[in-house]
């Protein structure tokens, strides 16, 4: 296996992006609050909104980064897959028992292909894919030469406008293309391993990068606005994923961040940094049942957007965090009595 020297990069990607799903949650309660919130709120929260959904997309950016240059193993790979599955029933058993005793709202195991029980959980049936495919992603892409590497994102580009442009006017693909055409997901799993090898030969600077995520972010801010003012209602067909607009703004933060370099950090920035990243799993996994606590309990939207997204994300993040911890080192001690296939 290639020897991996810890990235301060990476992580600091991962504990910012770590945040981000939080403030998205938080953002939408705001957003999906349109015309019962003032105006100025509403903004503010399509700007959060907008620029955290970067979050998913640089987490799946992260995993290639790290997994596609390692040497091919099938077993490990097997046992991401087995791990990775009993993960998505745990969480989807514990959610399925919270939604009853907190919300009094029972899942309906009929669309368990086709929904997860709580939203948030797709990320998991969506990394579960990569894992299966990743020895033949791992050969593949390692073979690729600089040519092929820029047809790949040539089409994975085109393919993410094209389709998404189509869905905008109602016309869904129903034979994709393979592989550039059918997985946003997977075009942002391979995007951190091609930033990773190829950004060297194509340095834009990271003001730059951060500059076309800015500007990326702010058009879709403004088709946003102009879509909820032509609907009357929130519109949120501009922060799917598979928006080129979203991928342009996560890809700059990305290769923002990766062209810094070395990043000079304190003992103690990268012992916080190390923590947190060690526990974003879990932390990802488990907020949004704090994050129903809020929205049950402490009635957020009374507290302008300006005040109550920062402060509702941080104050989440941070119990997430303490709960995150304890959880992994319950696990820790719980999985040296379990079969070593499933831990």
């Amino acid at each position: 296996m290639v020897s991996r020297e810890r990235n301060y990069n990476i992580e600091l990607l991962r504990v910012i992006s770590c945040i981000l799903v939080v403030c998205i949650h938080v953002s939408n309660v705001y957003s999906r609050a349109y015309g019962e919130v003032s105006y100025g709120t509403y903004l503010f929260s399509l700007f959060t909104n907008c620029f955290s959904r970067v979050a998913v997309p640089v987490f799946f950016m992260i995993s290639g980064y790290l997994l596609l240059e390692e040497n091919v193993s099938i077993r490990k790979s097997i046992h991401r897959v087995i791990h990775t599955l009993v993960v998505l029933v745990f969480w989807s058993v514990l959610y399925y028992i919270w939604n009853i005793i907190f919300w009094d709202d029972r899942y309906d195991f009929a669309t368990l292909f086709e929904e997860p029980v709580k939203k948030h959980l797709w990320f998991l049936y969506a990394i579960l894919g990569m894992y299966i495919a990743l020895p033949f992603f791992q050969l593949l892409f390692k073979k690729m030469n600089r040519r092929l590497t820029e047809y790949f994102v040539m089409l994975w580009i085109f393919f993410l406008t094209l389709y998404y442009v189509l869905a905008l006017a109602d016309m869904e693909f129903t034979y994709t293309v393979p592989m550039v055409g059918n997985s946003s997901y997977l075009g942002y799993f391979v995007m951190g391993y091609i930033i990773r090898y190829f950004s060297k030969d194509y340095r834009l600077g990271s003001k730059i990068c951060f500059g076309i995520a800015f500007a990326a972010g702010m058009i879709n801010i403004g088709l946003t606005w102009w879509g909820t003012w032509v609907s009357g209602s929130h519109e949120e067909i501009f922060f799917q994923y598979r928006n080129p607009l979203i991928a342009i703004c996560s890809l700059g933060i990305f290769g923002g961040i990766i062209e810094q370099g070395v990043i000079r950090f304190t003992e103690a920035q990268k012992a916080l940094m190390q923590m947190i990243s060690r526990h974003s799993f879990t932390i990802y996994l488990s907020h949004i049942i704090f994050l129903d606590i809020v929205k049950e309990e402490m009635e957020p939207l009374d507290v302008p957007g300006w005040i109550g997204i920062p402060f509702y994300t941080l104050g989440i993040f941070l119990v997430t965090f303490a709960f995150a911890v304890a959880a992994d080192n319950a696990w820790k001690h719980l999985r040296q009595y379990l079969p070593k296939a499933i831990v």
